[in-house]
């Protein structure tokens, strides 16, 4: 049986989705403040436009096909964001919505992503992604293809992590971006964890900072492998503490986050500018 057929990816996209009250570093005292902040027409706009020409592209490009994203999002989602979102992603079939209710952040995140699980397959290999993160186009390619080198590792533990730790800080402050190439350690962007299917933990269950701490891991940052976005409505501040910075020509890298992403760098500065003209 090919090696594919073993391993099953199994991606996690939250978007705007509202869990309970401590599921957020951005504080709020009621539910309502809750709501009121995450679908807030101005927020919403800005969300969708960093998943259109940041992730999307991303995941549209992968050199394979066999993986599923399951897009997260609140049942009561308003429109027409809605329909704008599903329309987005509905020619790509690896993209699955999934809406839920509202409830504690971690037993809704391991629901539905031990529900989206193959129990025939030997390994899931799990990731999650901010809406204004991406993946390099061979991401998927490569964490089956890496996976058989890790195997000895994976069998002795039964769980382990790849970061793949390369990639590109995307900065917004007002119209102007900035792209910033570094080295990273643990940030959630690209990175995987193999598990077996039966395994009671998932992705989410792991924080990404402290995931050595749990289960062998393995860092590689010969390729660039994300982008992550930094801009207003992060719920955290991104901050490069503890990062180095990576070498790359700055004249280059419009063309190399083409080639590895999909994201065309003039279109979405264009694009952001205008978005703010309307804000």
């Amino acid at each position: 049986m090919a090696e594919r057929s073993h391993i099953q990816v199994l991606g996690l996209c939250r978007f705007s989705y509202p869990a309970e009250l401590d599921g957020f570093q951005t504080r709020h005292e009621t539910m309502a403040d809750r709501l009121d902040y995450l679908y807030s027409p101005e927020r919403l706009a800005t969300r969708m436009f960093w998943f259109e020409h940041i992730l999307l592209p991303s995941i549209r490009s992968q050199t394979t096909s066999e993986f599923t994203l399951l897009l997260l999002l609140g049942e009561d989602f308003p429109e027409p964001w809605r329909s704008r979102l599903l329309e987005l992603v509905a020619d790509v079939p690896q993209i699955r919505p999934v809406f839920r209710p509202t409830g504690p952040h971690r037993l809704i995140y391991r629901e539905v992503m031990l529900s989206a699980r193959d129990a025939d397959a030997k390994v899931v290999a799990e990731f999650r992604l901010d809406d204004d993160d991406a993946v390099a186009v061979n991401y998927v390619q490569m964490i089956r293809r890496m996976f058989t080198q890790l195997r000895p590792l994976f069998q002795a533990k039964g769980r382990l992590a790849l970061d793949q730790g390369k990639g590109v800080l995307i900065e917004a402050n007002g119209n102007e971006i900035s792209y910033r190439p570094l080295l990273s350690h643990c940030w959630a962007p690209a990175l995987t964890l193999y598990l077996r299917p039966q395994d009671s933990g998932c992705v989410t269950d792991f924080p990404h900072q402290k995931v050595w701490q749990r289960m062998p891991l393995v860092s590689q940052t010969d390729q660039v492998m994300f982008l992550r976005g930094a801009h207003a409505t992060n719920d955290s501040p991104v901050t490069v503490a503890g990062t180095h910075p990576a070498k790359m020509d700055a004249g280059e890298i419009p063309d190399l986050i083409a080639r590895r992403f999909g994201v065309d760098c003039a279109t979405f500065e264009a694009g952001w500018a205008d978005l703010n003209k309307r804000l």
